[in-house]
């Protein structure tokens, strides 16, 4: 704004400047809306996540007590009977199959198995349980005698689980390793 005066200080003249400034009001209340949109959105995206977590942590306790539940039920439903079956009069055949099942019922119940399982999942099924076979002692011979497969078989199964286990040319026995799986 500007003021003009004559020698004698009259006013001669009044400039005045105006600027319109709406859009730009406009433009800040947008903004601001806006802004506010955001919060609302965030604490929305924030509430939905911890109930994400939350869900997602109570599907795990519940998977953990699933597995634990058919563990148990395996271990004293199932497997005493099997054991009362070894007592019985079974032929060769039979004590094979018997000693599979079993197996396989202690490869279920075992937190051996679900850790190689998770920890290796390069692993094959049939390379697990020949894994929990040594890993209990047996040797490629009685592997093979119980899988009904050669031993060549077993062989090649046992070189594929130290090159999965990463062991190859390191000098540890594999059952050894296997023992300090949890």
């Amino acid at each position: 704004m500007s003021v003009m005066r004559d020698r004698d200080g009259n006013f001669l003249c009044f400039f005045s400047m105006v600027e319109d400034i709406t859009q730009r009001k406009q433009t800040e209340e947008e903004l601001k809306k806006r802004e506010e949109e955001l919060k609302v959105k965030s604490s929305r995206l924030e509430e939905a996540n911890t109930a994400l977590t939350v869900l997602l942590r109570h599907r795990d306790e519940e998977k953990i007590a699933l597995e634990e539940t058919i563990a148990a039920n395996i271990s004293e439903l199932v497997i005493p009977y099997a054991e009362k079956l070894r007592t019985s009069h079974l032929n060769g055949s039979q004590m094979a199959y018997l000693d599979i099942l079993s197996t396989n019922l202690q490869n279920i119940v075992s937190p051996f198995l679900r850790e190689v399982a998770r920890g290796y999942t390069r692993l094959t099924p049939m390379e697990i349980q020949i894994a929990d076979l040594i890993r209990n002692g047996k040797t490629s011979k009685e592997i093979a005698e119980l899988l009904h497969v050669s031993k060549r078989t077993i062989d090649t199964h046992r070189e594929n689980i130290r090159e999965k286990l990463d062991l190859l040319n390191k000098g540890l026995n594999l059952q050894s390793y296997l023992k300090t799986l949890p």
